[in-house]
This record gives structure tokens, sequence and C-alpha cells, in this order.
């Protein structure tokens, strides 16, 4: 599928990398192969940024792995935040209307909600798929009552069915992305990260919109970018790269909006492969 890429001519200047399913292998580990091209990536003059569904917290210890000092995209592009300081650049928050409504929707159908305020992680109940998710990210989080909050404008929100569901399809989220699209339009963006993983954010934020942003901050044209990613959630991200790299492993509507596909999957070092061969 891949053309000849003429990527020896103009070298990005930056490339954003999603973490599950495309830097990180299926053990939620970066290998040491894939280190060590990240190393000689950095080493080239290239920013190599993290750009994730995760929280800043949830994603630090992947950048303290490979040492990245670059600006870092997460909570699917709510937040940019600085990987040398840790201090927060850029935040869109998902405003207490929504929130309301997105937990609401979701008590009334017995589905996980989770919301991250403040880098923490809160929900309702603990069961499967609040286990699922610390196990995921190493995360640990609070249990709350979401109607004594006064303040609910939260970085994300997430509605999470059971993983563990035999038939591997959840037509519950496509209903709710759906309908929390209709209903909003431009005030919110409304993603699916995984099957089972439903993510709501500010409408002003996308990993797209955050690329853009890290762009203008850094004065780096997105002609100058690389992008990889696995999931729906990062075709706005994919779409803004002047390079846009999807996983082997990734779905077809994932593959058929990008420029290349990488010859292997995240648990080959499809990433490193990739940049080795064509970027470095």
């Amino acid at each position: 599928m891949n053309k000849e890429l003429p990527l020896c001519k103009e070298k990005p200047e930056l490339i954003a990398l999603d973490l599950d399913g495309t830097l990180l292998n299926s053990d939620h580990k970066v290998t040491e192969k894939t280190a060590a091209v990240i190393e000689s990536a950095v080493a080239a003059g290239i920013h190599v940024v993290i750009s994730t569904g995760r929280s800043y917290e949830g994603m630090m210890h992947y950048k303290n792995q490979l040492n990245l000092k670059s600006p870092v995209i997460c909570y699917n592009g709510a937040m940019i935040a600085d990987g040398a300081t840790d201090q927060v650049l850029h935040e869109w928050l998902l405003p207490s209307d929504i929130t309301r409504e997105v937990y609401g929707y979701a008590r009334e159908r017995d589905f996980h909600i989770q919301v991250f305020q403040d880098g923490e992680l809160y929900f309702e109940k603990r069961r499967e798929e609040a286990e699922y998710y610390e196990n995921a990210t190493g995360l640990s989080g609070r249990l709350t009552d979401f109607d004594t909050w006064e303040n609910l404008d939260v970085t994300k929100a997430l509605m999470i069915l059971p993983p563990s569901r035999e038939s591997g399809e959840f037509p519950e989220l496509h209903e709710a992305q759906s309908f929390f699209r209709d209903k909003y339009g431009e005030r919110l963006y409304c993603a699916l990260s995984k099957p089972f993983y439903l993510e709501f954010i500010n409408g002003k934020g996308s990993k797209g919109h955050a690329l853009d942003q890290l762009g203008l901050d850094l004065g780096i044209p997105r002609e100058k970018m690389a992008a990889f990613g696995d999931g729906f959630n990062d075709l706005e991200m994919l779409e803004h790269a002047g390079i846009s790299v999807a996983m082997a492993n990734a779905p077809e509507g994932v593959k058929e909006g990008c420029r290349y596909v990488t010859e292997r999957s995240n648990d080959e070092d499809g990433v490193a492969h990739f940049i080795e061969k064509y970027i470095l």
C-alpha cells in the first residue's frame, strides 16, 4: 500500500505518536528496539511528541522512560503539557452542562462513566470497567457522587462498556456518540478510542487541534510533521500531519485516511521500523 516515500529529501521536524496500539505493544510496553529508534530521532533534532487519550499522569512513565522533553498531547487533545517541566501549556475543559448530561445518560443505562479533573480520576462505582482502566494505565480512581460536585468542568469524561463482552461489539457507544454529536455539535468532541471507550472532551480539543496548536507554539508547519496512530480518535491528528501513518493493526477506516501504513504492527515494532527505514 505504501508508495515510494520521499522522506529522505525533507525530514519531518516533529513526530507525533499515539501510545496504545501504536507506540506500545499489547503488553503496554515500549520495547528496547523502539526506545533506541526514538532516541535516535531525538538525537537527529526531531521533536518526538506523545499524543494520547491518557491523562498526563497516565503517560508520564513512558515519557520518562524515553527521556522525552518535548511537549505532550494528552486527554485526547484536551491538554498540552510541557514535557520538561510538567506545566500545563494549554487546556480546554468540557463544560459542566455537557458533563452532567453525559453522566446522567450513563447512569440511566448503567454504563460506566469516569471523569478527570485536576489530574485525578473519579467514578461512582468500582466495577469491571474501572478495574480494567486502572490496570491498563496504572492509575487509581476515587469514588465519588457527581451530584455533590459544584464544578463539573472536567478535562475529560470517558464512557466504558465491559471489555470482556464476548461479541466484541458495542453498538450502544455508537448510539451515544451520535446522540451527543447531534445535540452539542461543535461544543463537544466525542470519539471512540477503543471499541469499548467513548471519549468526551471540549469541542475545541482533539489530537488534530492540539497538534495544530503545538505547531504554532514551536513554529513547525504541518508539512513538516509526521503522525502515527491506530484509532479513530487519531484521525484528526493524522489528517493534520503532512506525513500520516496508520498502524498495520489499525482498522480499515483509519488506514483509508492515511498516506501510509506501517509494514509491521505495534507488536512488531511497527513505529520503530517505519522511522528507521524511511525517516532517519
